[in-house]
């Protein structure tokens, strides 16, 4: 049976070279294993300014102790980290290619080469749950660090506690770090501490605040700076097909989207309207991998209940069997949709896409009515965005007629339409939030519960479709792909009939009394 994998991971500045506490007393420890003495060697690559640094990334080269090799080191979320591994070799003036184009969001083409020397000797306990699996494990480590450009650089020296913990013990892992906090230490930022040694610039200045005071224009460059700073941080994972990243790409570039469309006036015509045509081709590329990944792990969770109550035979076909097809039917799928994203990301006109995204906030296309108010400019436009979620709204066939059938042109489903202006409608309304506050939340929440109802919808579509493909050679199968297909009527007809809730909680006009 494999080790658990440790997934989610603290680092902490000790107040102390003293070992990391913590044991017996943790919640779901039962016994702690022997400790063990670690050493590693490692030399850390980066841009000349330390790009890879600046977005919390990391190359680094081990040649002291175990495992030797390369390893990218990219920040998941909150405490979840990726780790792609790669063979050592004999290259050492530069990271291999394999690494660098995981890295071109933040690295852009440029070679990394070696800037920091890195030696650690380490002492790691296992915590062992009853069963005596491990559950987490707690390194004391101590830092040496020095930077290889000028030569003669000083080394720097410091203690580091680590956490690390099993997927879905966030708990333990709370109740460990609590304790280091109370003993006085200190969450480490790896990054900020590495940039110290390397005496690296000053991270840049916020967009807002160049462009200055109170306006329309600064307060929208704000989030779409945000955005692409979203996008961007999602790049290096969704080349990895990390969990859930090609999803958050795909929010960030519909953000964005949304964004420029519900401020349009604010823009130049002409670059508004090129941008948006990329990041519609982006979000479109993003969304077929994402709607894979996610109508895959719908099908095989209902699979996973029907066989629960399956009975050996009934005649009534074996889920087990029909997962294993439909396994290899969605996975292909999946796994041609992840494919495309990864040759699109390494495509010049995704790389155009990016600058364009990034001169667009440096160096807006701003009409006047970006520098007038951002109370009297922006909240009419967030008006105008509820508004066409509304003619959107009026557009549906109240009996449902239009509901079931798969469009062939997605614009032309009124449904598809409906969540698309509520989506953007969402996006602009995140940007007034520093005006009007809670209220704004309010908003935008209902708005997420009306969209969340329509995309359920869509998604039953689907997946009714990629249940009836298998059926003329499924055999005894056939009836359980069946079942699963009456399951996604009953759930199209649940949607629908939410529908009319949802927008009416949207709709509110107290809810919409600050846009006024």
């Amino acid at each position: 049976m494999p080790s658990p994998r440790l997934a989610l991971t603290r680092t902490y500045l000790a107040p102390s070279a003293d070992e990391a506490p913590g044991g017996g007393e943790l919640p779901g420890v039962a016994d702690v294993g022997e400790t063990r003495e670690v050493s590693s060697e490692e030399t850390h690559y980066d841009t000349a300014d330390l790009a890879l640094a600046a977005s919390g990334a990391s190359v680094r080269r081990q040649t002291g102790g175990s495992p030797r090799g390369w390893v990218l080191e990219l920040p998941g979320r909150g405490p979840r980290t990726h780790e792609v591994r790669h063979a050592l070799g004999r290259a050492v003036r530069t990271a291999p290619a394999a690494l660098q184009r995981l890295t071109w969001a933040a690295a852009r083409g440029r070679t990394l080469g070696p800037v920091l020397a890195l030696t650690t000797d380490a002492s790691q306990r296992d915590l062992l749950d009853a069963d005596g699996a491990l559950v987490a494990r707690l390194t004391t480590r101590r830092v040496q660090a020095r930077a290889l450009v000028p030569e003669d650089s000083l080394a720097q020296t410091w203690a580091e506690w680590q956490a690390e913990v099993v997927d879905g013990r966030r708990d333990l892992l709370d109740a460990i770090t609590a304790a280091w906090e109370e003993r006085g230490a200190e969450e480490s930022d790896r990054t900020a501490q590495l940039r110290a040694v390397l005496d690296g610039p000053e991270e840049p200045e916020a967009v807002a605040d160049v462009v200055g005071g109170e306006s329309a224009g600064a307060l929208v460059l704000g989030q779409l700076a945000h955005d692409v700073s979203r996008l961007l941080a999602q790049d290096p994972l969704a080349r990895i097909d990390a969990p859930g990243a090609v999803r958050a790409m795909r929010s960030a570039t519909r953000r964005l989207a949304g964004v420029v469309r519900s401020f349009a006036p604010l823009f130049a015509d002409e670059p508004r309207d090129a941008l948006l045509t990329e990041l519609e081709w982006l979000g479109d590329l993003l969304g077929r991998a994402r709607d894979a990944e996610v109508l895959t792990d719908r099908v095989l969770a209902d699979l996973d209940e029907e066989a629960t109550g399956h009975v050996a035979g009934s005649g009534t076909g074996d889920p087990a069997t029909v997962a294993e097809l439909l396994r290899s039917l969605l996975g292909e799928r999946q796994a041609a949709a992840q494919a495309e994203v990864a040759s699109a990301l390494d495509s010049e006109r995704y790389r155009a896409l990016v600058a364009a995204l990034e001169a667009f906030v440096a160096d807006p296309p701003l009409t006047r009515e970006a520098s007038r108010s951002a109370r009297k400019v922006l909240l009419p436009l967030v008006a105008d965005a509820h508004r066409a979620v509304k003619n959107a709204y009026r557009d549906v066939d109240p009996d449902g007629d239009d509901a079931d059938a798969p469009a062939g042109d997605p614009d032309a489903d009124p449904l598809v339409r409906l969540r698309r202006a509520a989506e953007d409608a969402r996006a602009a309304a995140a940007v007034v939030v520093p005006l009007r506050g809670d209220d704004v939340e309010d908003y935008a929440d209902a708005l997420k519960e009306l969209v969340d109802v329509l995309v359920e919808h869509e998604e039953t579509i689907a997946a009714r479709v990629a249940l009836a493909g298998p059926v003329p050679t499924a055999g005894e199968g056939a009836f359980v792909l069946g079942r699963l297909h009456a399951l996604e009527e009953v759930r199209s007809a649940v949607a629908r009939h939410d529908l009319e809730a949802a927008w009416d909680g949207a709709n509110r006009k107290k809810l919409r009394k600050w846009m006024s």
